[in-house]
C-alpha cells in the first residue's frame, strides 16, 4: 500500500525519470528508479507514492536536516 507525500521533484530527476519510462529503458525492463531528493526538495506540490518504510525514511531525513535517494519500483511512478 502507498501513502501520497508531496515533494519537490527537480527538473533534472523529472528528465531523469522521463527517460527511465521509455520503451527499452530503465523502469520498461522492470527495474527500480533512483530518485534523489535535498532536504529542501522534501517538501513541495509534486505527488509521489512511498511505502510506509519509504515514509519514515523521508521523514527521519527531514528531521536531520538532509537529503535522500529513494528507489522506486514502477508501479509507483507510473
Amino acid at each position: 500500500m502507498y501513502t501520497n507525500v508531496n515533494v519537490n521533484i527537480p527538473e533534472s530527476q523529472k528528465e531523469k525519470l522521463k527517460k527511465a519510462l521509455t520503451a527499452g529503458n530503465q523502469l520498461a525492463t522492470g527495474n527500480t528508479f533512483s530518485l534523489r531528493l535535498s532536504h529542501a526538495d522534501l517538501t513541495g506540490n509534486d505527488v509521489i507514492a512511498v511505502t510506509q518504510s519509504q515514509l519514515n525514511k523521508l521523514n527521519k531525513a527531514h528531521e536531520a536536516g538532509r537529503g535522500l535517494t529513494i528507489k522506486m519500483s514502477k508501479s509507483q511512478v507510473t
